[in-house]
């Protein structure tokens, strides 16, 4: 019956795993494309040049909203990548716990 526990906790922790690191990899593709879009708001409000316009008041507050959500992304990842570190360290677990599984199941006491 153990075999069997480790087994499946390895599995679940390997499909939990693969789950962390796909929103891992999401939320980092998602920061890359708003820092693009926060440079490029920056390239706009330099250009405008003048720092009263209404425009330049738009973009530098749209500027900030993309910088905020770029901050809440941070968390999130932070989140995840501790969540990831407590998997794996978990999945090693696992893992000595299902090796002990497969000896104890496969060894034999032929002493007397």
């Amino acid at each position: 019956m153990g075999f069997l526990v480790s087994f499946n906790r390895k599995m679940y922790l390997t499909s939990y795993i693969h789950s962390l690191e796909t929103r891992i990899n999401d939320i980092t593709a998602e920061k890359l494309s708003l820092s693009n879009s926060v440079a490029d708001l920056a390239s706009q409000i330099s250009d405008i040049g003048n720092t009263d316009s209404p425009a330049v008041k738009k973009l530098e507050a749209r500027k900030k909203e993309l910088e905020n959500l770029e901050k809440q992304m941070d968390i999130k990842l932070q989140k995840y990548q501790t969540q990831l570190q407590a998997a794996n360290t978990e999945m090693q677990s696992a893992d000595q716990a299902l090796q002990s599984n497969i000896k104890n199941s496969f060894s034999y006491n032929l002493g007397g």
